[in-house]
C-alpha cells in the first residue's frame, strides 16, 4: 500500500513537471523557431494598460497593450484585433523600448485565453526576434497563411522580463503599411532615496578629508 502510495504521488509530480511551461528564451539577434503556447496568462497585478484604435488604407482594429507586476519581474502583454471591414491581414507586431534590459534574456509567451482587457485570441505568432536597440518582434507570417487576416484576433503575446519599473512605449504593427498605437517598456531602475542620500554623505565625507588634507598642508609650510 506505501509503496502504490509512492508511486501515485511520483507520477502526479511528474505530470505537474510536464506540464509546466517551458520558455522560449529570446537574446539578441537570435530568432526563436517558436513562441511557447501556454494556456492562461501569469496573473500578478495590474500597473497599467491602454488600447489603441488604428485605422489606415490598409486594415483597422484594436491594439492592446498591459504591463503586470510579478514575483519575478514586470510582463509585458500585446494582442491586436483586425477588423472585418480591413483590406489586409497584419504580419508583424513589434515592442518597443526594451534595450533597458540589455544583454539579459526575456522569455516570450502567447495564449489564446482571454482575460482582463484581452480577448480571445485566434491566430498564433510563429516565431519571435529582437534587436540590440531594443524592439522585440512577434511573426505571424512564415507561409503567408498565418497572419491576422481580417475578422480575427491574435493571440496574447507576452514579454516577461526581471525590469521592476516601466514607462510608455511603442507598439507597432505592420503590413506593408506600418502603424503605432501606444504600449509600455522597461525603464532603467530608479535610485532608491535611502541611496542617494547615502551617497551625499559619501560625498560630503571624502569632501571634508580633501579640506582637512589641504587645511594640514597649509600649517606645514607656514612652520617650514
Amino acid at each position: 500500500m506505501q509503496f502504490k502510495l509512492k508511486y501515485i504521488v511520483a507520477t502526479i509530480a511528474l505530470v505537474g513537471v510536464v506540464g509546466q511551461a517551458q520558455a522560449t528564451a529570446l537574446v539578441a539577434n537570435v530568432p526563436t523557431s517558436s513562441v511557447e503556447t501556454v494556456a492562461s496568462d501569469f496573473g500578478g497585478t495590474l500597473l497599467d494598460s491602454v488600447s489603441t484604435l488604428i485605422n489606415n488604407v490598409s486594415y483597422n482594429g484594436t491594439a492592446r497593450a498591459a504591463v503586470y507586476s510579478t514575483a519575478t519581474g514586470l510582463d509585458f502583454y500585446y494582442q491586436f484585433t483586425n477588423n472585418a471591414s480591413s483590406q489586409n491581414g497584419i504580419e508583424r507586431f513589434s515592442a518597443f523600448d526594451f534595450s533597458s534590459l540589455g544583454a539579459s534574456v526575456v522569455d516570450v509567451y502567447q495564449t489564446g485565453a482571454a482575460f482582463g482587457m484581452f480577448v480571445t485570441g485566434t491566430e498564433a505568432s510563429d516565431y519571435a526576434d529582437r534587436t540590440l536597440a531594443g524592439v522585440i518582434g512577434f511573426n505571424f507570417v512564415p507561409n503567408g497563411d498565418s497572419k491576422i487576416q481580417p475578422g480575427t484576433t491574435s493571440f496574447i503575446q507576452i514579454i516577461r522580463t526581471n525590469a521592476t519599473n516601466y514607462q510608455p512605449g511603442n507598439f507597432g504593427l505592420l503590413d506593408g503599411i506600418g502603424d503605432n498605437a501606444e504600449g509600455f517598456s522597461p525603464a532603467a531602475a530608479v535610485p532608491e532615496a535611502s541611496a542617494n542620500f547615502m551617497m551625499l554623505v559619501g560625498l560630503g565625507v571624502i569632501g571634508l578629508i580633501g579640506s582637512r588634507r589641504i587645511k594640514k598642508q597649509d600649517q606645514h609650510l607656514r612652520f617650514n
